[in-house]
């Protein structure tokens, strides 16, 4: 399992925050503003490249406060989904035994929109509206993983299926939020390593 760490540095102190690259992934889901939240405030992706990842030796600079903000909202939010994110998706159709993965087109009564189980630990719908200037714009989601069979429209339902994958952020976070508490008036420095395991 690859994985990747966040060092929170306060002069010899430290925390090491492992983060396996499923759990990463949990963070970009669709209606999941925490994630992105997270990333942002702890730098992430300002050191990132799609060709080369995060360049060895990334640092950034962050108060302790918003650090420990973002993490104490991201462990809430893990918490309020864990049941869903606990889990890896597929979906199918009625009349049609095939469990299928990523992402397909799909009409709902009508409605174009495509079906998607990216990232992993999400199955949703996301339904486009109207386009009165000729841009797509998202309408509506529809989270599968917490909904029974969606009709389609033309007699054929869509489904959910799911199949039980690790999550550590319950267990990794709580000690990163403690290790911030003492340290929210700080300047903090912050190291991105890539492919630790």
């Amino acid at each position: 399992m690859s994985a990747s760490a966040i060092i929170v540095h306060d002069g010899e102190d430290s925390h090491r925050l492992l983060v396996t690259h499923r759990d990463w992934g949990l963070l970009w889901g669709p209606q999941f503003p925490e994630g992105s939240a997270f990333s942002g405030a702890f730098g992430v992706h300002e050191n990132f490249t799609v060709a080369g990842g995060i360049a060895p030796g990334s640092r950034v600079i962050r108060r302790g406060g918003v650090l420990c903000d973002a993490a104490r909202a991201l462990l809430s939010a893990i918490e309020r989904d864990a049941e869903a994110l606990r889990y890896d998706y597929s979906y199918g159709f009625s009349g049609n035994p095939a469990k299928h993965g990523g992402a397909q087109s799909i009409r709902i009564h009508g409605r174009s929109g495509i079906i998607s189980t990216q990232p992993k630990g999400y199955c949703h719908i996301r339904l486009d509206g109207p386009v009165p200037d000729g841009q797509p714009r998202i309408d509506e989601h529809i989270d599968l993983r917490r909904t029974g069979p969606i009709e389609t429209g033309d007699g054929v339902q869509v489904r959910s299926y799911r199949r039980r994958a690790p999550m550590n952020w319950l267990e990794s976070l709580p000690p990163l939020v403690e290790f911030l508490e003492s340290r929210l008036e700080k300047d903090l420095q912050i190291e991105h390593q890539d492919r630790v395991i």
